[in-house]
């Protein structure tokens, strides 16, 4: 009996706009580039292993060594390209003291992070993927967030530009604060210009990490 033809993996295709270019915090792992790139042109749903293994030209095995499966490919993705952001906007950050640094790190990070290739992806295509971090847990990317501000806000409180408080407690509450301008980026910027939005957001850091001194100014 003639056997059906074996239907042929998807080949990667080209990326077809600039904002799907790769980035200077792309990860050189290429498993994880192959990720983005084909969560970028295909979406979360319609990506699949055996499609990542042959955009990386790597095996399907190697790809399930990684275990995981996609769902965990993907966070590793976008926790990859946080980390290179972060980095980029603590570079990026200036000011007299520690907390005017932490400042102009949030607001350097906050349009880098909400703009994302992956950030967008999944907020548009697949928010479902984004809500357990909402709802139920801390995810790896949060959890870094919270360090670095905790490390600032140690620096803030060593050079007395910060009030007295504790790290752990602040961060946490810095963090539920702010995802939302990376979650709902979209909806605050139909409402108001980031101009304006950063002005606010500068205010409200301030005001909530100035030293008691500061306040009565």
């Amino acid at each position: 009996m003639t056997q059906p033809p074996r239907r042929k993996a998807r080949a990667p295709q080209p990326v077809p706009t600039p904002e799907h270019a790769q980035t200077s915090t792309d990860t050189p792992d290429p498993l994880l580039a192959a990720v983005r790139e084909e969560v970028l042109n295909y979406g979360v749903r319609r990506a699949t292993l055996t499609s990542v293994a042959a955009r990386a030209g790597v095996s399907r095995m190697t790809v399930y060594r990684r275990g995981g499966g996609m769902e965990q490919l993907i966070m590793e993705a976008v926790m990859e390209e946080f980390g290179g952001l972060l980095r980029d906007a603590r570079a990026a950050a200036s000011g007299e003291n520690a907390r005017e640094r932490l400042v102009s790190t949030v607001l350097h990070a906050l349009p880098a992070l909400s703009r994302a290739p992956l950030t967008t992806a999944l907020r548009r295509h697949d928010p479902d993927l984004l809500l357990p971090y909402l709802v139920d847990r801390h995810g790896s990317n949060q959890s870094r967030i919270r360090a670095l501000m905790e490390d600032m806000l140690r620096e803030g409180q060593a050079d007395g530009s910060v009030r007295p408080l504790r790290p752990e407690a602040a961060s946490l509450v810095l963090l539920h604060a702010l995802q939302d301008f990376v979650i709902s980026s979209e909806i605050v910027a139909r409402e108001l210009p980031w101009d304006q939005t950063q002005s606010e957001l500068a205010h409200l850091l301030r005001g909530y990490l100035a030293p008691p001194r500061e306040e009565r100014c």
